[in-house]
């Protein structure tokens, strides 16, 4: 995918380690050096204090930006505090007293599911389609080296993947014994998409209009289980219906079952 009239990598400061981190940037993705200038891109990627920022260049939201932080905000909260395996997403992925199921997250944007089965134990696969978001992610998991508990976490249980997932589950050898996605929540004026952090996600990757032919791929190429994260009271995606589904307080998450094919 050729993002260079979509993206740019604008220099900040002249903070020798946030050019370096610049550079790297910008030749992992095949973009344009990085510049002081402001370039006329829709978005831009800025190292802040060593932390990848992705903005947008509109006159409405350039102050703000996304970022992927796992030593701080809600992801660290839940790693430091809820480490059951009562909670409906692993009770749905499978997680149980003894078992921690392999696990691909095949839509792993932000990577605060991801995280959460990992530290409970499960080998995690992550695969996010969008260049964009994926530099975001790897940035975060970079950063999270620094904590030594967090660092184990990933190095051991967690790889991260920059493909679309149909793809990647016809070119993989690894199965997986369950198989989760996330796909955007449908548009809701009322919604928590609406703040600006979630519209400038939107922004970026759009819809996720396969996602019913993802279901259909991951069902194929799973195991034991499909996982779909869904808002309450939301419609299934596809025509099937889940085997069961999961309830959480704002989410709720349809499981299918292999055997049920």
């Amino acid at each position: 995918m050729d993002i260079k009239h979509f993206v740019s990598i604008k220099l900040e400061s002249p903070n020798p380690e946030d050019i370096l981190l610049s550079e790297i940037l910008a030749s992992r993705l095949s973009l344009s050096p990085p510049s002081f200038s402001d370039d006329n891109t829709p978005f831009k990627f800025i190292f802040h204090e060593s932390r990848l920022q992705l903005h947008d260049n509109s006159a409405e939201t350039q102050s703000k930006g996304l970022f992927v932080d796992f030593l701080a905000g809600a992801s660290f909260y839940r790693f430091k505090t809820e480490k059951s395996i009562h909670h409906p997403l692993a009770k749905a992925v499978g997680i149980k007293k003894g078992v921690r199921p392999s696990i691909c997250d095949a839509t792993a944007g932000f990577g605060a599911d991801s995280f959460v089965l990992a530290y409970l134990g499960c080998n995690v696969t992550m695969v996010e389609r969008s260049p964009l978001i994926w530099a975001l992610l790897d940035d975060g998991i970079r950063r999270a080296l620094s904590n030594p508990d967090i660092e184990t976490i990933f190095r051991s249980l967690v790889s991260l993947h920059l493909a679309e997932s149909m793809i990647f589950f016809k070119n993989t050898s690894n199965r997986f014994q369950t198989i989760y996605l996330d796909p955007m929540y449908p548009h809701r004026k009322k919604s928590a998409l609406n703040k600006m952090r979630m519209r400038l996600l939107r922004s970026v990757v759009g819809d996720d209009e396969d996602s019913a032919r993802l279901l259909t791929a991951a069902r194929n190429h799973a195991l034991q289980r499909v996982v779909v994260k869904r808002p309450a009271g939301a419609p299934s995606i596809g025509q099937e219906k889940p085997s069961y589904a999961a309830e959480g307080k704002h989410s709720r998450y349809d499981v299918y079952l292999t055997n049920h094919l």
